[in-house]
């Protein structure tokens, strides 16, 4: 096999990674100081996730393109791999030029530079967020019924009614004085609201 078959076949299946694969060098000021990364290689995932093809990508720098990595924190993190040798792999919101979205990258010093493989996680993040409100929610409304039943049961003793009774005053109550009837509850337990006067309010 020739070396440009091996090459286009090594394409192929870079091309064919569902990860966005990026090739980076590094380059550096007179004193060696890395300034800025260049674009090398970007498979297909890669391009999409920039929106770009290989002509507007290839040969760029990548402050010319993203400037916001400098103040983001992303430009020292990759420089850090490259002079330290040590991968990195985090999370991390971004929205610059075209690009938006939530990604998860691992990030891995390759001669004097650096290969970054990721994907578009904003999905499962905005899947992850709405599960932890659906749990808040869920803890909520327990929390509150909770307070409710023992609020009936307090109604319901010192009164000497029954809990659905001691239900229906709580709920008259709140509608009649505009408040919730978690609050209500909670006011009555305390002492705040007398249950006697609660019920009758709403007899």
């Amino acid at each position: 096999m020739s070396i440009s078959a091996h090459d286009e076949d090594l394409r192929a299946s870079i091309d064919a990674l569902e990860e966005a694969l990026f090739r980076m060098s590094a380059l550096r000021d007179t004193t060696g100081r890395i300034v800025d990364f260049r674009y090398e290689l970007c498979n297909a995932a890669a391009l999409k996730v920039l929106g770009r093809t290989q002509d507007e990508v290839i040969g760029r720098h990548l402050l010319e393109l993203f400037p916001s990595h400098v103040d983001n924190g992303l430009f020292d993190a990759y420089v850090r791999v490259v002079e330290t040798g040590e991968p990195l792999r985090f999370e991390f919101p971004f929205e610059e030029a075209g690009v938006v979205g939530e990604f998860e990258v691992t990030v891995s010093r390759v001669g004097d530079g650096y290969v970054l493989a990721g994907h578009d996680i904003s999905e499962r993040k905005r899947m992850e967020r709405q599960l932890e409100l659906v749990k808040e929610q869920l803890e909520t409304a327990l929390t509150t019924r909770i307070v409710i039943e023992q609020a009936k049961g307090y109604m319901a003793a010192l009164t000497r009614t029954d809990p659905e009774t001691a239900f229906l005053a709580l709920r008259g109550y709140a509608r009649n004085n505009n408040r919730r009837i978690s609050d209500v509850a909670r006011a009555v337990v305390s002492g705040a609201i007398d249950p006697d006067s609660a019920i009758e309010s709403t007899a």
